[in-house]
């Protein structure tokens, strides 16, 4: 650029006489809709944290076990937390650009710089030029170049630090074009979502700690203690770790696709070799790694604006976001699969079914996909009203050809479809079509002297009633030997009745089945009253469990055993609890108890038989408290 000719940058080409000027100035704002779809787990968000609430104040919530499905819990929410500050600071964005400007110290530029008296004046100059109502912010820090921000609704601010004045003064286009990159952000309102005071990049930076936090910390703990429920954890752990990649590839994508939407804005309207520059002065700026991870790399940004008219560069704008999209359901399906592995209830080909079949409900009832193709379709549409929307003024540059929407459609359509055909039988299983009863008028086979006679239909069984499953290998016993009572019988039979309530939940720990299922059956057992009738039968009313009878006394602590066994038209389930009452002193008692509870289903759908069987088991200490 001529020093003749201060504040100007180079006019964009102007379009042939008569020409339409194009609608399509780049790729979707990725980073709205990704902070949209956040932004739709609120409830979700609502929901874990009164779940969590609710028994970190109870006793068998304060276990190790419960505390770190809490911990790991809390984890996988705080994403959502980030993104959902992000989207109330949207409306109104006058608390982040106080809080930028307090962090940065960004002020007005009253006062110009010991010998460069014209810098501030020669920013303003292009910011009014390209992107009219832009306010200029200036700080003495010289830990970035340049940044946006939100100064209102439809304002915008731009901070400018030390090392930009200092470009400004050796390489001026090298510098006009970092302020054009910054420029470029504005046309989507990315000030609001992206730049300074970012949920974006909040979240990025703050990431790794959150995972050491919140999820390494309490697993390792967890282990340490010995804690016997710690295997069974497995298969959690497994999800908390794939979710870091999963969370910062949505996230950091969103971001990547901003930036270089942003060096393509730059790349029409500053020299070439000024934003080349541009880019080789940030590697020498001091940034830290975190930093690093929301902006592309160098090298990436520089093959992208030598090539930002070529079809492969547009695709790439285009595609980044909904690559990563499908990155991270492959990894879902990736850990899905795994984690039913690592449960142990299903070989390695059932649990790749199932988390295929996961995989597939998740892409189809998802609002991510949909979405996305929505975005696609609709966004030729909006192109030119978006800008307008958060008062962008300037002028359009690098629009990107129909071509390249129509062939970036293909993916999130073909992903769709894929979840929308109906699964394939297990190789062995019949399919519905097998199962079809042959027509009796069909023609006699050719060729042959006697008809061929027709195939039998083979007839569909009928529903019936499981037998009642057998009690699972495995469980542990209570202990303790005792001595059959010396009075021949279960109890004395002078024993007065006596009302217990359960106390609190001393302890959880699954044998089988999930945490979950552990936790719902210590939360029915937290409020329960129990009866000891004198015949020796402890009952309870407010709990899933058969009446227990006692087996064995000595020195007044108790053994009982139960059984239950209820069916339906398609399902038998049976109950088994064994019991320790153990007596203390004070009106109180102990109650251990191991619960194990399977149930299996027969039913008969389209003349297909499908059978599942489901065992769940915990043992559990109870303190009681006589009436």
């Amino acid at each position: 650029m001529s020093p003749a000719d201060p504040g100007r940058c180079p006019a964009p080409p102007a379009s042939a006489p008569g020409s339409r000027p194009a609608r399509l100035w780049g790729p979707p704002p990725w980073l709205w809709l990704t902070l949209g779809l956040f932004a739709v787990q609120v409830p979700l968000l609502v929901d874990w944290l009164v779940w969590a609430a609710s028994r970190s104040g109870t006793q068998h919530g304060r276990s190790p076990a419960m505390l770190t499905v809490v911990a790991l819990t809390l984890m996988r929410l705080l994403p959502m937390v980030f993104l959902l500050a992000g989207a109330l600071s949207v409306v109104p964005p006058q608390p982040r650009t106080w809080w930028v400007e307090r962090r940065f110290q960004l002020k007005p530029p009253a006062h110009e710089p010991d010998g460069t008296p014209h810098v501030y004046d020669q920013m303003r100059r292009l910011l009014t030029d390209r992107a009219p109502g832009t306010e200029l912010r200036v700080s003495v820090r010289r830990d970035l170049l340049a940044r946006v921000y939100p100064g209102g609704w439809r304002t915008t601010r731009v901070g400018v630090f030390s090392p930009l004045v200092s470009l400004w003064q050796r390489d001026r286009e090298a510098a006009e074009a970092v302020l054009l990159h910054e420029i470029g952000h504005l046309r989507y309102g990315e000030q609001h979502v992206a730049g300074l005071g970012s949920p974006f990049t909040g979240l990025v930076r703050a990431w790794p700690y959150v995972f050491a936090v919140f999820g390494l910390l309490p697993v390792a703990l967890l282990f340490a203690a010995g804690n016997a429920t710690a295997p069974l954890m497995s298969a959690q752990i497994v999800l908390v770790v794939l979710s870091v990649p999963k969370t910062l590839l949505i996230v950091v994508s969103a971001l990547w696709s901003a930036e270089l939407t942003a060096d393509r804005y730059a790349a029409g309207t500053a020299v070439r070799t000024a934003q080349q520059r541009a880019l080789n002065a940030l590697t020498q700026s001091p940034r830290d790694t975190l930093a690093r991870l929301y902006h592309p790399p160098v090298r990436l940004r520089l093959w992208f604006i030598a090539r930002t008219e070529q079809p492969v560069a547009q695709l790439l704008l285009v595609l980044l976001w909904p690559a990563a999209v499908l990155a991270e359901n492959l990894l879902d399906l990736f850990g899905a699969a795994l984690a039913y592995r690592l449960l142990g209830d299903s070989p390695a080909g059932d649990a790749t079914t199932k988390a295929v079949s996961l995989a597939r409900e998740q892409l189809t009832s998802g609002p991510t996909w949909w979405a996305m193709l929505v975005a696609l379709a609709v966004w030729p549409l909006l192109a030119g009203l978006w800008p307008r929307l958060w008062g962008w003024r300037g002028r359009a540059v690098g629009t990107l050809s129909p071509a390249v929407y129509a062939t970036s459609a293909l993916l999130p359509v073909l992903i769709l479809i894929l979840g929308l055909l109906p699964a394939v039988p297990k190789p062995g299983e019949p399919s519905q079509a097998d199962s079809r009863v042959p027509d009796a008028t069909a023609a006699p086979a050719a060729g042959g002297s006697k008809a061929a006679e027709p195939t039998l239909p083979t007839p569909c069984p009928s529903p019936s009633k499981p037998a009642a499953p057998a009690r699972p290998e495995g469980l542990p016993s209570l202990d303790t030997p005792l001595r059959p009572d010396t009075t021949g019988s279960a109890a004395p039979t002078d024993t007065p009745k006596r009302s217990f309530r359960t106390l609190r939940v001393a302890s959880v720990e699954p044998l089988s089945g999930s945490l979950t299922q552990a936790q719902d059956i210590a939360d029915r057992l937290a409020h329960a009253h129990w009866t000891l009738s004198p015949d020796g039968t402890l009952t309870t009313l407010d709990a899933d469990l058969p009446e227990l009878r006692t087996t064995a006394v000595h020195d007044g602590t108790r053994l009982l055993h139960g059984e239950r066994t209820r069916t339906t038209d398609v399902s038998t389930t049976t109950t088994w609890v064994d019991a320790r009452l153990h007596p203390q002193a004070g009106p109180t008692a102990r109650l251990d108890l191991i619960r194990a509870a399977t149930g299996i289903t027969h039913a008969v759908v389209s003349c297909r038989e499908f059978d599942s069987t489901v065992t769940a088991a915990a043992r559990l200490t109870l303190q009681l408290e006589e009436l």
